[in-house]
């Protein structure tokens, strides 16, 4: 995928919600997919798991909008994790202190089971 292009897909697996993530998410992108991924939440009622697998490189921007879906998760009681950091978006994540927010996985099987 170009990295100017940012996608979103979900799909239900078990008991959970799978949101896959694909881009860069920066300035450029995140305002792209907002109002779409805090619908997709909102319709979940159940645990989401965002893969960012496919996520190169995670800006201020992009750190935003998963506080702000978070919140979200919090205030209908859903659970919220994250699997598949890259390295340049799992150092970002050490860096500020995300786990302390989120659940973090290695990778999707992980967020599953």
């Amino acid at each position: 995928m170009n990295e100017d292009k940012i996608g979103i897909h979900s799909e239900a697996v078990g008991e959970k919600v799978i949101v896959h993530v694909q881009g860069n998410l920066d300035v450029h992108n995140t305002h792209k997919i907002e109002k779409d991924l805090m619908a997709l939440v909102s319709a979940a009622r159940k645990p989401v798991v965002f893969n960012l697998s496919d996520v190169p490189f995670i800006s201020s921007a992009g750190l935003r909008l998963l506080v702000t879906t978070l919140r979200l998760c919090q205030e209908q009681k859903i659970s919220i994790s994250i699997c598949g950091l890259q390295p340049a978006v799992e150092k970002v994540f050490d860096i500020i202190g995300m786990q302390q927010l989120f659940t973090i996985y290695p990778d999707l099987d992980s967020a599953l089971n």
